[in-house]
């Protein structure tokens, strides 16, 4: 080969390995590969942040989560310490807290009777106008009635025999019932057949007499999947419309 072939044939792999550039610059692949290394050890840096920061929320959620256990269980030994042992047959959670309900019960039970007697023994003061024991426990027990057709009608001098107080309160398909009025035969059974046609399954009840004559319901009840009623004032609604129709009919 002849010094002007070898001269083409340098240039030629000059060309090939440094782009025409004997210093490398605009290097087809020296340069690109350097390129590569570079971008890989970036990504290498970001992935170990983002690893250390996820090992660190990791670590901290454990640790919120353990102190939410310690304080839950801190809170039911002590929610166990005030209930009698009868209501209390086993030590986890569910036994616990359901037991806890039971007892509220029995306490709201019992606080309504205490109420009661004392609504008997009390008179009203002068000028009041006419005064039942009935409308007096419901005023001192009832926080925030939808219906109070029953006890206006006690103080007005009204019988009502036909009219209901009643209360709802409902919180994640719980709902806390309390219905006021005249005691009748069968009443309380075709209520509960009535709201059970609604989807509304009673699962505490208590009775509890006013007066001669005045009776309160504190139930209980939980609303199933297909159950078509959505809120508190809609619940109050139908209870008032089914005691209606069972006082009247």
């Amino acid at each position: 080969m002849d010094s002007k072939g070898l001269i083409t044939a340098s240039s030629a792999l000059e060309s090939v390995f440094h782009g025409g550039n004997r210093e490398g610059k605009g290097s087809s692949f020296f340069p690109v590969a350097a390129e590569r290394k570079k971008r890989k050890r970036v990504v290498a840096k970001n992935g170990g942040a983002e690893r250390a920061e996820a090992e660190t929320q990791r670590m901290t959620h454990i640790v919120v989560e353990r102190n939410r256990r310690r304080l839950m269980n801190e809170y039911l030994a002590a929610l166990r310490s005030l209930m009698p042992s009868s209501f209390v047959q086993r030590g986890d959670q569910a036994s616990i807290i359901g037991g806890a309900i039971d007892f509220i019960k029995e306490l709201e039970q019992m606080l309504l009777s205490f109420q009661a007697e004392k609504s008997n023994r009390s008179s009203p003061a002068d000028g009041e106008g006419r005064w039942s024991p009935a409308a007096a426990t419901v005023s001192g027990f009832f926080v925030s009635p939808q219906y109070t057709g029953y006890s206006c009608g006690l103080r007005r001098g009204d019988e009502g025999e036909n009219e209901v107080d009643v209360e709802v309160t409902a919180v994640q398909g719980h709902v806390n019932l309390k219905v006021v009025g005249r005691r009748r035969p069968g009443q309380l059974v075709r209520a509960i057949a009535a709201m059970e046609e609604l989807r509304l399954s009673v699962q505490h009840l208590n009775i509890t007499s006013l007066d001669a004559v005045s009776v309160l319901y504190s139930l209980n009840l939980k609303m199933e999947e297909d159950c078509k009623l959505g809120s508190a004032d809609e619940i109050a609604s139908a209870v008032h419309q089914i005691f209606s129709y069972i006082n009247t009919y």
